[in-house]
């Protein structure tokens, strides 16, 4: 079975369409995963990442946030929780890379894990610690059913 780990910036997409770039692609991933084509991860951080997108940029109902969130979990399952150690190789790649300690997280997860990252992120991209979601689609032969 082929895994990733998607970051907050191509989840959010699932829920979220205005103004999101890639979109289709990050949509095209969920329907891989649902099928049973893909297995999907993503760490706790990404709950605590789009409730606060959902709260504070778009203005959700704390019903309707709570609702994502559990729709969320749904679809990917119960989010990975990051042990110490590799928080430990996230300071490393935040130092190393000039991120935040929030994409370093993602990004050691992935290294741990030993599965692609998927993010929008530009700068986790242009570290060569993730591939966008247009790149994972073309290297896993993924189009829209």
């Amino acid at each position: 079975m082929r895994r990733l780990l998607l970051d907050t910036s191509v989840l959010i997409k699932w829920f979220h369409a205005e103004g999101e770039a890639e979109l289709p692609e990050a949509r095209i991933l969920r329907s891989a995963h649902v099928n049973g084509d893909l297995d999907v991860h993503m760490i706790d951080l990404a709950l605590y990442e789009i409730g606060n997108v959902l709260v504070r940029a778009l203005s959700w109902d704390p019903v309707e946030v709570g609702d994502q969130l559990d729709d969320l979990q749904a679809i990917v399952g119960p989010p990975l929780t990051i042990p110490l150690d590799w928080l430990r190789r996230a300071a490393l790649l935040a130092y190393q890379h000039d991120l935040t300690f929030y994409d370093a997280s993602w990004a050691a997860a992935s290294a741990e894990l030993k599965v692609p990252l998927v993010s929008a992120d530009r700068k986790l991209q242009g570290a060569g610690l993730a591939e966008s979601p247009t790149q994972a689609c073309l290297r896993l032969q993924l189009s829209p059913r």
